[in-house]
This record gives C-alpha cells, structure tokens and sequence, in this order.
C-alpha cells in the first residue's frame, strides 16, 4: 500500500523549528557498497513496465554516515506509487497563477530497506525526484531525511541533507491538538507554527501505520 510522506506537505520553515538533526552526505553506490557518485536522483522510464523487479534498472543503493554509522539502502523502484492519470498542479498566488504538469511517465519513487550494521535492518520509503526525501526505520526509532533547501551543488561534493527522528513530528501533532480545537486552516498557509490540520492528519496516518 502506497504511503505519502508527510514531508510533501512541510513548509520550509519547519526545519528552523527542529530542536535536533543530523547534516549528513548521501552517496550513490553500488550493491557491495562502492561509491558510484553523489548524483542521487535514479528514475526509471515507465513505458518499459516489467513484473520482474530485479532487473539492474529498478534497483538503486545509497549509503549515508549517520552519526559515526553506516546506513545502507537497498531500494527498488515503486511503479505503482502514482497513477498515469496523475497531474500536479502549481500554484502561485491566485488561480490565474496556476501552473499544470502531466504525468511524464517516469517513476523516481522507491521502497525496500535500510541496514545498520550491528544495529538493524528496517523498511525505508524514499523519492529520488529531487534529492532523498523520505522515511526509515530503524530498531530505535523512525527517521525522516530530506535535502538541504536551496543549497548550492558543487560537483564531487555530496549535497547536504538533514536526518531527523519522527518522533520531532509527533510532537508537532501533540502541540496542534492541544492548541486548536475548533479552527481549521488549509494546508500551507502562512503563519502556521507547522502544517494544516489536514496535513497533520496525513502525517499522523503515516507514522501510525505498519509498513
């Protein structure tokens, strides 16, 4: 079952809120863990749609030093994680603002695990369109990563990202209950401590259900 990270649906200044997280480089690599390079974006066309997952272009591995650690991710392209009916919309401002794109076809959307060594292996979600975004668990606890906004790329050094516990967000939950009662907002405005409620309730079906 498809899951939507509640990262989707963050304002940018919700990082300036996180009380602690973790900068770290991911890196590209091969199936032994060899660095292939720090471009991380991997999508596969569509158009070519195959059952057998295992072939060499539905397969991608990333491996990022995470507090003194090694994580390892062995992820596999999740075809069906958007529909070819699927369209963004862009807004920018008003209505007349709007800007439609059409599915292209290519999916850069991926599922499988990630491996601590002397720690643990848990299941990871993560989209490859602009960066790593995404979530994993690990036997401490689950995680969301996310790149750095608006950072500059240099070639041959890794871009930045931030790692940071889900439990910062289960808090955020905590805190909006608590706060709001009878006020609705829509998601993404402006002057919100941290997201819509109807983002928070995405977010709370997110972490709550198995993977």
């Amino acid at each position: 079952k498809a899951k939507i990270s509640p990262l989707l649906f963050f304002p940018e200044h919700f990082i300036r809120t996180l009380q602690e997280y973790h900068v770290v480089g991911p890196a590209k690599v091969d199936a032994s863990g060899h660095f292939l390079s720090y471009s991380l974006h991997h999508h596969t066309s569509d158009a070519r749609r195959k059952r057998d997952f295992s072939r060499k272009e539905n397969l991608v591995y990333y491996k990022i030093n995470y507090k003194e650690k090694e994580l390892f991710f062995n992820l596999t392209v999740h075809r069906g994680f958007l529909s070819a009916n699927y369209v963004l919309e862009r807004r920018y401002g008003n209505h007349t603002g709007a800007k439609i794109v059409p599915y292209t076809g290519t999916s850069c959307h991926l599922i499988g695990t990630v491996l601590q060594p002397n720690s643990g292996t848990g299941p990871a979600a993560i989209s490859t369109c602009n960066g790593l975004t995404g979530y994993f668990r690990l036997p401490q606890g689950d995680y969301f990563i996310e790149p750095v906004k608006k950072h500059p790329l240099e070639e041959g050094i890794p871009y930045p990202h931030i790692i940071y516990r889900a439990n910062i967000l289960q808090n955020a939950l905590r805190q909006r209950r608590e706060t709001t009662t009878d006020k609705k907002q829509a998601c993404g405005l402006n002057g919100m401590n941290f997201v819509g409620d109807f983002c928070l309730l995405v977010a709370e079906f997110f972490l709550t259900q198995p993977f």
